[in-house]
């Protein structure tokens, strides 16, 4: 978190909460727990359902890459060329995704 740029914020499934106090500037996001022993609000249920429609759209595009076997597999290749690599199969997903 602490490498991510201003301004820029990092979002993450339940396993995540609190998140946001490792952020410096308390950019993180998690969806809201249950109240133990209690409904769970309707406000929570709004910020729940809107938190997973954004998010569904990032787990969409990391299994698109993972489809690709360079980026899957450990040690497949040399470490020198990795970058280069997983930009260029990013931009084979990213122009399907386009089309």
């Amino acid at each position: 978190m602490k490498r991510l740029p201003k301004g820029l914020g990092g979002i993450g499934d339940l396993g995540y909460v609190g998140i946001a106090d490792v952020h410096p500037a308390r950019a993180g996001a998690s969806p809201r727990r249950k109240p133990r022993g209690k409904d769970r609000p309707p406000e929570d249920r709004k910020y729940n359902r809107a938190f997973s429609r954004r998010r569904i759209i990032v787990e969409h595009g990391i299994g698109r890459l993972r489809r690709f076997s360079a980026v899957t597999h450990v040690n497949r290749h040399r470490r020198k060329g990795h970058t280069t690599r997983v930009r260029a199969i990013a931009g084979l997903v990213n122009r399907v995704i386009d089309v």
